[in-house]
């Protein structure tokens, strides 16, 4: 790679990430000014709402109270919480801010207009759980003791303690939907500034604090995932050009992998879901984690790729090399499955390159009439060692899920210590059952997840809502396996229909898998760079995006597929990168041309339209995706 093409690639970077910061802050004043002009709308007495106590900031004693007992600044919540003298409505004794600061107004009113669209529906779960350090405990001994204590009827005590019980009860319950690694971000994020900065620029309060910190970290997570996005399609692009037959020596030079990783990189940050990776959700860190994570092991396969083709590595050198990339990747994704449970999808990932590998070997050794018996007891060898130190990847990513399952399940069966109730009645289904996941019972019961419970005919616009992104993610997964069809078994036309065959499939699906390593032999070639996109190693990407299509379509609450997919799947935005880039290199007398070119303008009319209902919808609290 050329310096000039490095130093361009370093500007664009630069661009993407002001571009994507831009993109966050437009959408954040828009938000804001939506939710000051559109009046809210009442989402009902069960949903979450989300207090920043900025228009009455005030305690009994009549000072500026910035925390509040029982939050995570009240650095004596631990101690009130056992001897059952919590208050929330009370300024923490050790509230060392509690002093008059000097306050500028027109601060404070900037705080108040920006902050209260971004805590709407689950971003209040987020910040409560950012706030309060005991959301996810068992109630039990709390409110036992507190609701007991001035009450003489025992009767009375029992029923009033059994209501209160049950309604945090399903509290603590709910928060374990959501996974702590974005709360604690948050809540140290937080801490560091109020540390840090002086506490006449910050909001009067903690939990305005907390909110102002979520779209410090959210946009910063944002503009990082965009680039990380942008890098991982320039090396897929490249390591894919890598496996393609060279018509002349200057064929690779003509490949534009920078624009083409420009548009997707653009695409992502006015991608449909934006309001939710403005807001107080855990979208953005997740999306900085996970194409980070991609980013850094397609550099590697890469790196691996070209030293082989160079023959300037070691075998053990190449292993090395790649491990390394390998290492970061799966960090970045476990942390990934912590702040969301999809996370663990990128397991597939570890296990399609697993298999692929595995392929690649055979497929080797029988281009090569390599059958003796020691042959394939190697490759037996070989292929047990790929699928194990890949299986093991594979569960490093999705252990944070099980390791939270294990919490919830401690903090609800083994911390409770209460004479006056029962355990929940799943801690006893857990008990003896191995299968028993908490997660998708919280699911389950507090939202009504799980397969086709969902078609419902009042769901009927939820899925109008999720159709367009169910249809291009269906469409690009299509899209693949036709290109992929072609490319091994090499028909057109209709003779196509005559070479499905099983025989057919299974010879489709071992070549696709072989070539999806990082192998760069016998790979036919691509038509242009746009369609490098397309290439024999994305497969992972276009499978897991099809994944998160169906769990969408028969599983999840349909309505968020939108910012399910957007937020996880690197492989919608090349798709559609190729949809538009198809337009704009298309030949102006062909007959396709106008139908691509309304494509590309249906494509952007449905990103910018989603965006807008979004700030419409969402920061008033109507229904969204």
């Amino acid at each position: 790679m050329s310096q000039t093409t490095q130093r361009r690639q370093h500007w664009q970077r630069l661009r993407i990430f002001l571009l994507a910061v831009v993109s966050r802050v437009i959408l954040l004043l828009g938000m804001a000014l939506s939710c000051a002009i559109i009046p809210d709308f009442h989402p009902g007495d069960d949903v979450l709402q989300f207090n920043l106590r900025l228009e009455n900031p005030n305690n009994a004693a009549g000072g500026t109270c910035f925390c509040l007992q029982g939050r995570a600044c009240d650095k004596g919540t631990t101690a009130r919480r056992h001897i059952s003298m919590m208050n929330g409505n009370l300024c923490a004794g050790d509230d060392n801010t509690t002093k008059q600061h000097i306050r500028y107004d027109w601060l404070d009113q900037f705080y108040s207009f920006i902050l209260p669209p971004i805590t709407k529906w689950d971003a209040a779960r987020m910040l409560t759980l950012s706030v309060d350090p005991w959301a996810r405990y068992s109630p039990i001994p709390f409110i036992e003791q507190a609701t007991c204590n001035d009450v003489e009827d025992d009767t009375i005590c029992n029923a009033t303690t059994t209501d209160e019980y049950n309604k945090a009860l399903n509290r603590s319950e709910q928060a374990h939907a959501f996974l702590p690694l974005f709360p604690l971000i948050i809540r140290y994020t937080a801490d560091f500034l109020i540390n840090a900065i002086p506490h006449s620029f910050l909001p009067s309060t903690y939990e305005a604090t907390i909110a102002f910190t979520a779209v410090i970290v959210n946009i910063l997570a944002f503009a990082i995932a965009a680039v990380s996005l942008y890098d991982l399609t320039i090396f897929m692009s490249m390591r894919n050009d890598l496996a393609t037959p060279k018509k002349d020596e200057t064929s690779n030079k003509t490949t534009n992998y920078c624009d083409i990783s420009k548009t997707t990189a653009e695409l992502f940050c006015v991608n449909p879901a934006g309001v939710f990776f403005t807001s107080a959700y855990s979208e953005s860190v997740f999306a900085m984690l996970t194409f980070g994570g991609h980013a850094i092991a397609s550099r590697g396969l890469y790196y691996n790729a070209s030293s082989k083709m160079r023959n300037t590595n070691s075998n053990r050198s190449s292993i090395r090399l790649v491990s390394y990339f390998w290492v970061l990747s799966t960090l970045l994704w476990a942390l990934a499955s912590y702040v969301r449970s999809n996370g663990t999808f990128s397991s597939i990932w570890w296990m399609l390159i697993g298999i692929g590998e595995c392929c690649s070997y055979i497929y080797t050794a029988i281009s090569a009439k390599r059958d003796d018996k020691v042959c394939i007891r190697a490759m037996t060898v070989k292929c047990a060692t790929f699928l194990c130190c890949h299986g093991i990847l594979a569960l490093a990513v999705a252990a944070p899920v099980f390791y939270h399952d294990k919490r919830g399940y401690g903090f609800h069966c083994m911390e409770s210590n209460s004479s006056v109730f029962n355990k929940p009645e799943w801690c006893t289904q857990a008990e003896d059952s191995t299968k028993f996941s908490l997660y998708a019972h919280v699911q389950r019961k507090h939202w009504n997840v799980g397969l086709l419970r969902y078609y419902e005919l009042k769901q009927i616009p939820n899925f109008i809502l999720a159709m367009p992104i169910l249809l291009l993610s269906f469409g690009a997964a299509a899209w693949w396996i036709i290109t992929s069809w072609n490319r091994h078994i090499g028909c057109a036309g209709p003779d196509c229909k005559n070479s499905i065959t099983l025989k057919n499939v299974f010879r489709w699906a071992f070549q696709a898998l072989s070539s999806s390593s990082d192998s760069v032999n016998n790979i036919p070639s691509v038509s242009n760079s746009s369609q490098l996109l397309l290439g024999p190693s994305c497969l992972p990407y276009y499978a897991i995006l099809a994944g998160f299509a169906l769990v969408g379509t028969f599983v999840a609450h349909v309505q968020i597929s939108t910012r399910l997919i957007c937020s996880s799947c690197p492989a919608l935005y090349w798709f559609v990168t190729i949809l538009i880039t198809s337009a704009q290199n298309n030949d102006k007398d062909s007959e396709n041309d106008t139908r691509r070119t309304r494509t590309t303008h249906l494509i952007w009319f449905y990103f910018l339209l989603y965006n807008i209902l979004g700030i419409i919808m969402h920061v008033n609290w109507l229904p969204w995706t």
